[in-house]
């Protein structure tokens, strides 16, 4: 019965979503409906516990937390001023203002979890510049668009959430997946820097006029406050793992089970959004409608994201009720793949269902499935997650349907299907090899 929950709940998903284009947070719903009925007699005791549960996580609450934080950064313009700093280290290289629209996706995709946010975003600024630079509007697109792939490759984003409330997540905790994630995403700007540095050499980019540029130290002086943003990371992440948390939780000093009760999905929004207030403060001043205006306008994003999460939550726990962990395990360890095709298979398939659909409705279908059939052949659930998470972020990057590439393209004012093959031979499958390295071991990341 679990199986079968399993394929009505991604049947139901896909089918309101794509061909009925309902929006995922009403497909969600419908599917969690759909889910509990498989369980016949027991549907309603099944709802009942699958709803209890979802409103009892802190996932739910996280999601939204972060889409609050987004709006809180964007309105104070930390980033701005943190795209400055990266303008005065980048902006002096052959090819700068590649890279710092590769630096400032990285860093909105620590804050944002939305692919065609973070295009749009990083693109209205760099993409003009970039071309003033003596890079092709197709180039630009290109890169933007590939880029954006990381608001769902580094954390927290909402797909992220919604594999944790997958039942494959089970006992995975949300702090460990959180740190994995942020070495996952580092090997994606990694591999986005190089492919900047190449493109550089083969377009024959030449190093732009710097004399008007900021220099470091000035940047840093007018600009160094949004550095304060990274605090609000590295503080829940020091009191959740690594040597300060283990001596922390010693009974000697707060115990294991205080600092047990610390989430890092919780506190990290909390803390970035105080910050952001605290370092905007002089933005704000006198301007508070502003903030208003940017809150009231993200309110449809509110709900999509809590209602999406709850569902899924809901969703899972009925599934994990109806035994489906257990059976898809039996089930795909009959296969018998050795374990680079298994691991292929399921990269792969990430990305073909993302091409369609969101990361987001990409996780809610397959992500349980996807987690469980590379826990047979041996990949720690952390490693799994983060290595199904960084295939779909090629959502933004997969032609012909990402919404990041017809954004960039409209902005560099060129057509997007100059930019659909680039984007595969240079961010679809390369990113599917980083995901395959990662479940693999060879790419090492915390577990």
């Amino acid at each position: 019965m679990g199986i079968l929950a399993l394929l009505v709940f991604i049947a139901v998903t896909v089918v309101m979503n794509v061909p009925l284009k309902r929006p995922i947070s009403e497909s969600l719903l419908v599917a969690l409906l759909a889910t509990a009925l498989v369980g016949g007699k027991d549907a309603l005791s099944l709802l009942w516990t699958g709803v209890w549960g979802a409103l009892d996580n802190d996932v739910t609450f996280a999601g939204m937390a972060f889409v609050f934080m987004g709006v809180i950064v964007s309105a104070t313009g930390l980033i701005e001023r943190l795209i400055e700093i990266f303008n005065s280290v980048f902006g002096r290289l052959r090819g700068g203002a590649a890279y710092v629209s590769t630096a400032g996706s990285a860093a909105i995709g620590l804050v944002a979890g939305s692919t065609a946010g973070n295009a749009a975003t990083v693109g209205s600024v760099t993409i003009p510049w970039m071309k003033e630079n003596g890079w092709s509007g197709a180039r630009a697109a290109t890169l933007v668009a590939g880029n954006s792939g990381l608001g769902v490759s580094l954390p927290p984003n909402s797909t992220m959430f919604i594999i944790l409330a997958t039942p494959a997540a089970v006992g995975v905790s949300a702090g460990d997946v959180y740190v994995s994630l942020f070495a996952a995403g580092a090997y994606c700007v990694l591999y986005r820097m190089l492919v900047v540095f190449i493109w550089t050499r083969r377009d024959g980019i030449r190093r732009t006029d710097s004399r008007h540029l900021a220099t470091f130290g000035q940047a840093l002086s007018t600009g160094w406050t949004s550095m304060t943003i990274f605090v609000g990371i590295l503080i829940p992440v020091l009191l959740t793992f690594g040597p300060l948390f283990n001596w922390l939780e010693s009974e000697a000093r707060i115990g294991e089970a205080a600092m047990g009760e610390i989430s890092i999905i919780v506190w990290v929004p909390i803390l970035i959004s105080a910050i952001a207030l605290v370092e905007g403060r002089k933005r704000l001043r006198g301007n508070w409608g502003h903030l208003r205006r940017a809150i009231r306008a993200e309110a449809p994003q509110f709900a999509t994201v809590g209602i999406s999460l709850f569902a899924a939550l809901a969703a899972s726990n009925i599934m994990s009720e109806l035994g489906v962990g257990p059976q898809l395990s039996e089930t795909l360890a009959q296969l018998q793949l050795p374990k680079p095709l298994l691991v292929l298979v399921v990269c792969l398939t990430a990305v073909l269902v993302a091409t369609p659909l969101s990361s987001t409705a990409t996780a809610a279908a397959i992500a349980a499935p996807a987690v469980i059939a590379l826990g047979t052949v041996d990949v720690p659930a952390v490693v799994a997650i983060c290595a199904i998470l960084v295939c779909t972020s090629t959502e933004g990057a997969s032609p012909p349907v990402g919404a990041p590439i017809y954004l960039s393209a409209g902005m560099a004012e060129v057509s997007p299907q100059k930019t659909f093959v680039p984007l595969i031979i240079w961010f679809v499958v390369p990113i599917i090899a980083i995901a395959w390295l990662i479940a693999m071991g060879w790419l090492p990341i915390p577990s």
